[in-house]
């Protein structure tokens, strides 16, 4: 039912710097591959933290944990509400914590942002904390779940680490099952997001999209993927870390189909 690829790619101002790249990402499909229940997220960390690359991943390993001890005692998310997301954004913040504990030092040189979007039979769930965006696609329309989160200051956002995360939680269901779902962190905003009207642009996702509908081979579009991210169309516009999930419904066995 699910066909995905993902992204993670380093920009060149953290190239230039020395660093690594501190986006993080995991996709995951629990579960029947027929009709299972994907996992998507994706964890930006803070450019001025010192170990955000570590937070957005643990952030992202963590949620992917949550996620598969649920469905050890649910059968299914029906249930899953607003209260569970805070709680698996604790257990992460629980996991980045005993990390930095382990480094002797504090929680803040692991920031990260969070993106997760849950699509099962019949509903999907979505919550944000911080920037970056997840992209929903029915039939070629596009909408913005949540519009990235701005910070106190500017050029700045919300983080999971944050005291007050809580504050900031976004949350939202449906019961609809989309043909195509994207997650993307700050670093292509400018490129996949319109920010006078606050939509998608479809331009940038519609060939995207496409392709992923039309071919099984996926490791090779995901080399595809790597190309375009690195790319001087989009490294123009953008030297911050990149990353991208794309996700699109399909019928098993048959290719061009969604």
């Amino acid at each position: 039912m699910w066909r995905h690829i993902a992204h993670s790619l380093q920009g060149s101002f953290h190239t230039a710097k020395g660093g690594s790249c501190q986006d993080s990402n995991r996709v995951e499909v629990l579960g029947a591959e027929s009709n299972g229940t994907l996992i998507a997220c994706v964890a930006d960390g803070a450019g001025s933290a010192k170990h955000s690359e570590e937070g957005s991943k643990l952030a992202c390993d963590s949620i992917v944990q949550s996620a598969i001890s649920y469905l050890e005692s649910n059968d299914s998310f029906d249930e899953f509400d607003e209260e569970v997301a805070l709680r698996w954004c604790d257990e992460s913040r629980m996991a980045i914590q005993r990390d930095a504990d382990g480094r002797n030092c504090k929680v803040r040189e692991l920031a990260t942002t969070l993106c997760v979007a849950i699509l099962s039979q019949g509903r999907s769930i979505f919550f944000q904390i911080g920037d970056g965006a997840i992209v929903l696609e029915n039939n070629g329309i596009y909408g913005v779940v949540f519009w990235p989160q701005s910070g106190e200051y500017a050029n700045s956002t919300n983080f999971l680490t944050a005291e007050n995360y809580q504050q900031h939680l976004e949350f939202s269901t449906a019961q609809d099952c989309f043909s195509g779902v994207a997650l993307l962190t700050d670093g292509l905003e400018r490129l996949a997001l319109l920010f006078e009207s606050e939509t998608p642009h479809p331009p940038f996702f519609d060939p995207l999209f496409k392709a992923l509908r039309k071919t099984d081979d996926l490791e090779s579009l995901g080399l595809e993927l790597h190309r375009f991210l690195q790319s001087e169309s989009v490294e123009s516009r953008s030297d911050d870390d990149k990353t991208l999930i794309l996700v699109a419904k399909h019928s098993q066995g048959v290719g061009s189909n969604d």
